[in-house]
């Protein structure tokens, strides 16, 4: 089906649509099936000046209760995903999951991502944020990636154009949006890469909220490593030292088996979120003199 403007939906509610379950409605609501589709809705929603924010898997997202104002497009884009056997590289479009592809590398006996396993969003928001875990980030098995840019022309750029940095890229600052992306693996035993993406989903459960659970991810970002170390400090760590595990506020509260992430503990306002945020931020500084960054996002009115 191609991009018509009357297939554009108003305030459409993205609570639903959010890992954390929360938050106001988008202005204007649409959803794209395809690359062509989604070029054509950004083209749309910058002809008419309005505000454009891209919905992907929704995690690490705190969405204002007043919503969203202008054009909210949901990128479910799914035409491309192909394995090359010979070069170990799999392409992708930037609407699956991220889980998408751990699973389909283990399928195919590719190792590389496994470390990725249990991490939820979409392809073109785990490049956005660098996602990452155990060490390894995106940017480590990104070769390239295709991208709308600004003035409409769609080319393929590599890693080096996203500047990638600990949990971040250049796509925070600069309007570029993820169409599909090209990723280097090396040859594995499937059995082993099975493996070891059980035993990592398996630490996750244990101390991260399920699914069912309103959450966005771990909350604040790790701290630089202190000098003459390599491994970064746990936020996490600070956060529990600070009695994290007790607060809450409204219905928001710090998740009882990792103080590092927030939860909706049923009816959480974005407004409770940011309270608590701020309660947590103020604590780690008086008893460590450390200022903590929010990992989430912040986005809305």
């Amino acid at each position: 089906m191609q991009f018509l403007p009357e297939l554009i939906q108003k305030n459409v509610p993205l609570k639903h649509l959010v890992t954390f379950k929360l938050g106001g409605p988008a202005e204007f609501f649409y959803t794209a099936e395809n690359s062509e589709n989604l070029c054509a809705a950004v083209a749309w929603a910058r002809n008419q000046h309005l505000p454009l924010f891209i919905l992907g898997g929704g995690s690490n997202l705190v969405v204002s209760d007043a919503g969203l104002e202008g054009l909210v497009l949901h990128n479910k884009c799914m035409e491309t995903c192909t394995v090359d056997e010979n070069s170990h590289q799999i392409t992708i479009s930037s609407g699956y999951d991220f889980e998408d592809l751990v699973e389909l590398a283990q399928k195919h006996g590719l190792a590389g991502v496994e470390s990725f396993a249990g991490i939820p969003g979409s392809i073109g928001g785990a490049i956005y944020g660098n996602a990452g875990a155990y060490g390894r980030c995106i940017a480590d098995v990104l070769v390239d990636a295709r991208i709308l840019c600004p003035d409409g022309v769609v080319k393929t750029v590599d890693n080096s154009f996203f500047r990638f940095d600990y949990r971040s890229s250049r796509l925070k600052t600069d309007p570029h949006i993820i169409l599909g992306a090209r990723f280097q693996l090396e040859a594995g035993d499937k059995n082993e890469i099975r493996a070891r993406m059980n035993e990592i989903v398996e630490q996750r459960h244990s101390k991260h909220p399920s699914y069912e659970i309103g959450c966005a991810g771990s909350f604040f970002k790790n701290l630089p490593p202190l000098p003459g170390e390599e491994r970064r400090r746990a936020a996490g760590s600070y956060l529990e030292q600070a009695g994290a595990k007790t607060m809450s506020y409204g219905g928001a509260s710090v998740f009882e088996k990792h103080a590092n992430f927030i939860i909706n503990t049923g009816q959480a306002t974005a407004s409770d979120v940011k309270h608590l945020a701020a309660m947590l931020k103020e604590k780690v500084k008086q008893d460590f003199g450390i200022e903590l960054t929010e990992e989430v996002l912040y986005v809305g009115r």
